[in-house]
């Protein structure tokens, strides 16, 4: 492992908000776990993304990380990414950055944020998988858990996920799962719809 990633990942803010409890967060589906990823994970993770996320002649994301792929300070900024999120953890703004794993190997990343949680009570979700995990019906499987976590665990009334132009995969999740911008949905239509779509 990368000396730069491992202090990444290990360095300690005092003065950021404490994430320890979310260490021991689970997410589980009938085929998929969900959970932050520990130091050696997070690294592994970024090798899941270097063999591929999607094809070398599209760009499904707002922010084009996938182009970094290959240079030498991939993994490390990969980690910081990552770092930094819980760096920059607070009660009404935060971004839960959650690694999958689907048969015990890492598939993946889901994650699930906001901001100004109390008062909007509004989240938004994205999502990558490696290309060998794709086109199982994984991406449905993760998003229903954390909107799951975050209707019935959190109270949020409303959940964000849009897809850019082109972005077929994500945009037939997002149907599946009937999550629109701005589209208000309460735990339990979201907990019945999650079911039924989770081992398509």
């Amino acid at each position: 492992m990368k000396s730069s990633a491992l202090r990444a990942v290990r360095r300690v803010r005092n003065d950021c908000f404490p994430v320890t409890p979310l260490l021991g967060l689970r997410l589980r589906t009938p085929r998929l776990e969900l959970r932050l990823p520990d130091a050696d994970e997070l690294v592994e993770l970024a090798g899941v993304a270097e063999r591929g996320v999607h094809g070398l002649d599209e760009m499904p994301f707002a922010v084009p990380w996938t182009d970094a792929i290959g240079t030498l300070d991939f993994v490390d900024e990969f980690v910081a990414f990552h770092e930094g999120a819980r760096e920059r953890w607070g009660p009404d703004d935060w971004s839960l950055l959650l690694a999958v794993w689907a048969a015990g190997r890492l598939a993946g990343s889901q994650e699930l944020s906001a901001e100004e949680f109390a008062r909007r009570r509004t989240v938004a979700t994205g999502s990558w998988l490696g290309l060998e995990f794709q086109r199982r019906g994984y991406g449905i499987e993760m998003r229903a858990a954390v909107l799951e976590l975050a209707f019935r665990g959190l109270g949020a009334e409303a959940a964000r996920s849009g897809a850019l132009d082109g972005n077929v995969a994500s945009s037939r999740v997002s149907e599946r799962l009937a999550t629109r911008p701005s589209a208000r949905r309460s735990s339990p239509r979201v907990a019945n719809r999650s079911a039924s779509s989770a081992t398509s």
